[in-house]
């Protein structure tokens, strides 16, 4: 009998470290992700574009404006930009 993941949610199944959990991605809508801080936004497909694609943002608080840090095809591609922003101070390592 096969089990059906989705009616667990989408962290059915992952095992992570307790190291991890700081710097997991968090689902908080159907299309709206949070990493360290940063906000990623999966954006539909469409004629011009043939695949969904993750905008990274980070909310200034002092200025009240969101920053914008670029488009990446994958998840994963935008988790690994912001951990480069992070570790190097600045967008280009």
């Amino acid at each position: 009998m096969r089990k059906q993941y989705s009616q667990y949610g989408s962290r059915a199944g992952s095992i992570l470290r307790p190291a991890d959990i700081d710097h997991a991605v968090v689902q908080v809508s159907k299309n709206t992700y949070v990493y360290r801080g940063f906000t990623i936004r999966k954006t539909p497909r469409n004629a011009l574009n043939d695949r969904n694609t993750y905008l990274i943002n980070k909310r200034d608080q002092e200025c009240e404006v969101d920053n914008y840090f670029g488009r990446d095809f994958a998840l994963a591609e935008a988790c690994s930009t912001i951990n480069r922003i992070l570790k190097h101070g600045r967008f280009i390592s």
